[in-house]
């Protein structure tokens, strides 16, 4: 028989750990909550790394490689103090997809498809301000807390329905399921994305890339792949919705440029 203490100290540990774990984005002033030391998920991403390194088949010389180095070296320090403790690592996957990650401990990836998209060194910047964005802001922390407290919760309404005959707990633990993946793990997910699209845009403007490209790269990305998910069923926000919004906070990421071309001279 389970004890009731066990069920009424489950919630209000999960309150005291969100509130113990409040995190200010870098740039955005969003509060969020991490619940892990960020230097355990520091390690795991570079753990990950390591592994993926020793595994998928790399390009390590040639202009797009140069050009990745740079980029992300410049992106990096654009970034600055936002991102404590990282170690920047930039590689090259040979593989034709259109996609690059990135890792706690700031490990970036571009692979060799995304060439297929982008026609200019600018544009490479605001895929890499994206994911050094992802970095700065905690986004992998942020998706593992909020598992942690969606699991914890689960045991929760495990316990709650205990008493209740199997079909109506598989009912209300599916509902709960779909609800929390509809209602809050995929808008949180569209928002880490949206976020870093939009700090990405001001690290690229900071290190003297021009941020006018930043809404054309989600265009190009329609092309090439069409948006075949409804934007509340999605992980990502529509490519559509991108653009537009890169393009209302163009005026933003335009000052920091202007900023960043008269430190250099480059004007």
């Amino acid at each position: 028989m389970r004890s009731i203490p066990t069920r009424l100290t489950i919630f209000p540990l999960l309150v005291f750990l969100i509130i113990t774990g409040c995190y200010t984005v870098p740039e955005t002033g969003r509060s969020s909550f991490t619940l892990l030391p960020e230097s355990q998920v520091r390690g795991m991403g570079v753990s990950s790394f390591e592994e993926i390194k020793s595994s998928a088949p790399l390009i390590t010389s040639g202009r797009n490689y140069d050009m990745i180095q740079r980029v992300g070296q410049r992106i990096a320090k654009a970034a600055g103090n936002d991102v404590p403790n990282a170690e920047w690592e930039f590689i090259y996957i040979d593989e034709d997809q259109v996609n690059a990650f990135a890792l706690p401990g700031g490990k970036i990836a571009i692979y060799d498809g995304m060439f297929d998209v982008i026609d200019s060194e600018d544009e490479l910047a605001f895929i890499m301000g994206h994911e050094v964005a992802h970095v700065s802001a905690r986004h992998s922390n942020q998706r593992l807390s909020q598992a942690m407290v969606l699991a914890g919760i689960g045991v929760g309404v495990g316990y709650a329905i205990d008493d209740l005959d199997t079909s109506e707990k598989q009912l209300i633990l599916a509902a709960y399921g779909l609800g929390t993946t509809v209602g809050i793990s995929l808008p949180y997910s569209r928002l880490h994305e949206s976020e870093a699209d939009h700090i990405g845009q001001l690290y690229m403007a900071r290190a003297g890339y021009n941020p006018e490209v930043a809404p054309g790269v989600w265009k190009k990305m329609a092309e090439v792949s069409p948006n075949g998910t409804p934007g509340w069923l999605s992980t990502h926000p529509t490519h559509e919705d991108r653009s537009e919004a890169l393009a209302e906070s163009l005026p933003r990421a335009k000052e920091e440029y202007q900023k960043s071309r008269y430190v250099t001279g480059d004007r």
